[in-house]
C-alpha cells in the first residue's frame, strides 16, 4: 500500500510542487524557472479570490445537503416499521449509485427554466422560478443541489447504520422517563451519533470542492462570468484550457495545503471534544 500511495499520490504531489515554480505549457520541451511568480500572480488574481468564495459557498450548501438532511431522513426512516422501511431505504440510497454525469443531465432537466420540474412546482404556488444556471445569485445553490443529491445516499446509509447500532436500552430508559420522540432524538440519538456526524461532516467538507466539478463542467463551464467556478474547476481551467501548467500546479499546492491544515485541525479539535464527552 505504501508503494501504491508513493507512486500515485505522494510522487505526483512532489512533482506538482516542483512544476508550480516553472512556466510551462505542457507542449514545449522547455520549462522556464520563475520561482514564486505563479504564487504572486495567483494571490493577486480576481479569479482565484472568486473561486475561493464560491468554494466556501459550495461547502456550506453541500454540508447542509449531505449532513443535515440525510440525518433527518435517516431518523425518520428508522422510526418506520414494516416493509416500507426497506423501500424507503432503497429509494433514498439510489442517488449514490448514479454517475455524476448522469446526475448532471438529470438535474439539467429539473432546473430547466422553461418546462423544468422545479420551476413547474414553484408555479403551482404562484412563484416565478429563476434562471437557475444563468443567474449568478442562484447558480452556486443549483450546482450544490446536484452535488448534495449525488452524495445524499451514502450519508443517509451511514447515519441509518449509526442509529440502528444505538443500544435500545438508552431509548427505552428515556421513554420510561417520559421523553418524547424529539427529546429522545436530541438527548440520546444525536449525542451517540457524534462519531458518525464527525465523519460525514469532515468528508463532506473536504469533498465539496470535487462534488460539483462535473456539474460545473457539464452545466455552466464556470459561468455566468465565473460565478460558478470553484477551486478544482479553476485548476482544470488553467491546466487544460489555458495550458498554464505552472499556475495550475501552484493553485493545486495552495488548495492542498489549505485543506490539509483544515483536515488536521478538524480532526484534532473534534477528536478532543469526543474524548471529553
Amino acid at each position: 500500500m505504501l508503494a501504491i500511495l508513493g507512486v500515485f499520490v505522494y510522487w505526483p504531489l512532489v512533482q506538482t510542487a516542483i512544476l508550480s515554480l516553472y512556466e510551462w505549457n505542457r507542449v514545449s520541451p522547455v520549462k522556464t524557472y520563475i520561482g514564486g511568480r505563479n504564487y504572486a500572480e495567483l494571490f493577486g488574481s480576481r479569479d482565484f479570490r472568486l473561486a475561493v468564495w464560491n468554494t466556501l459557498q459550495y461547502m456550506f450548501w453541500i454540508l447542509l445537503g449531505k449532513g443535515a438532511l440525510p440525518l433527518i431522513a435517516a431518523w425518520a426512516v428508522a422510526e418506520i416499521t414494516g416493509p416500507w422501511h426497506r423501500v424507503y431505504r432503497g429509494v433514498l440510497f439510489v442517488p449514490a449509485v448514479v454517475s455524476a454525469a448522469v446526475a448532471s443531465l438529470l438535474w439539467l432537466w429539473i432546473l430547466n427554466p422553461i418546462g423544468g420540474v422545479l420551476n413547474g412546482l414553484l408555479q403551482v404556488f404562484g412563484i416565478q422560478g429563476p434562471m437557475w444556471l444563468s443567474d449568478p445569485h442562484w447558480v452556486v445553490v443549483a450546482l450544490s443541489a446536484v452535488g448534495a443529491w449525488k452524495g445524499f445516499g451514502l450519508s443517509f446509509i451511514l447515519y441509518l447504520a449509526g442509529i440502528v447500532n444505538i443500544p435500545q436500552e438508552y431509548v427505552e430508559a428515556a421513554r420510561v422517563d417520559g421523553a418524547g420522540r424529539w427529546q429522545i432524538f436530541w438527548r440520546v440519538t444525536w449525542p451517540l451519533l457524534m462519531p458518525t456526524t464527525v465523519f460525514v461532516a469532515l468528508t463532506s467538507a473536504l469533498e465539496a470542492v470535487q462534488d460539483v466539478f462535473v456539474p460545473i463542467q457539464m452545466l455552466t463551464q464556470g459561468g455566468p462570468n465565473q460565478a460558478s467556478t470553484n477551486l478544482v474547476y479553476l485548476i482544470w481551467e488553467q491546466g487544460f484550457q489555458f495550458f498554464r501548467t505552472g499556475m495550475a500546479s501552484a493553485t493545486s499546492v495552495v488548495v492542498f495545503v489549505v485543506f490539509l491544515v483544515l483536515a488536521v485541525w478538524q480532526i484534532r479539535v473534534i477528536d478532543r471534544r469526543l474524548r471529553e464527552e
